[in-house]
């Protein structure tokens, strides 16, 4: 998490978004400085915070689920940047020991067997799918899009009041992806297997399935609002 005290604006860092070349544009040119930890939630940040601090300019990002799912699988089965092996180092007990067991089993997984992407996908993603950004992101004051992050950190530095010192520069993208994201959901049973588990949190935030896909019915919120229960007691106390 990114905060400036001279610009009074604090930047939830959101994993798979860019954020990593959002915070250090951040620290360069707009007296950033880092806060917590590097993917502290936004009501851990309130929890701290005194009155002024409330009331900063609040920003943070997300991006399209089938995106960051076929990313994951790249980075799992390539182990880019020792990605299998990477220490958790901040949160509770459970997530720094569960996070990097699952990792390592996944990758055994999808390496040793040589794993396509839709292998992958249909092993590992059951339930609808979510992400900690249904905890705070709709509180905050801009929620950018990876999709177009240049135009959206444009735009979120003019609503805090301060001139756009230089575009943001261009990021890292960590993925091997050959294609668009959405091009490796080929055959129907994954496609409509992607329906049922990115469906209701796409819903959610604004985002489409191709329109070539067809779809004639959505899956039910049901499901999505009961799993997230779970989930957001996890992120919440058990993260």
């Amino acid at each position: 998490m990114i905060i400036s005290h001279t610009y009074k604006y604090v930047y939830v860092e959101f994993p798979q978004t860019g954020s990593s070349t959002v915070a250090k544009e951040l620290m360069s040119n707009y007296d950033g400085k880092r806060i917590l930890f590097k993917h502290a939630q936004y009501h851990e940040f309130i929890k701290q915070a005194t009155e002024d601090e409330k009331s900063y300019y609040s920003f943070s990002a997300i991006r399209n689920p089938m995106d960051v799912v076929v990313s994951t699988y790249f980075k799992t089965l390539t182990d880019h940047d020792g990605f299998l092996n990477n220490r958790v180092k901040h949160g509770k007990w459970l997530r720094r020991i569960a996070m990097p067991l699952k990792r390592k089993l996944t990758g055994k997984d999808v390496i040793k067997n040589n794993r396509t992407f839709e292998e992958y996908f249909m092993k590992y993603y059951k339930l609808p799918y979510s992400a900690w950004s249904i905890m705070d992101h709709k509180k905050l004051d801009r929620v950018m899009r990876f999709e177009h992050l240049a135009d959206d950190f444009a735009e979120a530095v003019k609503e805090m009041g301060v001139g756009l010192i230089r575009p943001l520069p261009v990021f890292n993208r960590t993925d091997k992806k050959e294609k668009h994201f959405t091009d490796y959901f080929e055959s129907a049973r994954a496609k409509a297997c992607a329906v049922k588990v990115f469906g209701p949190y796409m819903s959610e935030w604004g985002y489409e399935f191709p329109k070539l896909w067809d779809i004639k019915e959505m899956p039910s919120q049901a499901l999505y609002d009961l799993v997230n229960i779970g989930r957001k007691f996890y992120w919440k106390f058990l993260r």
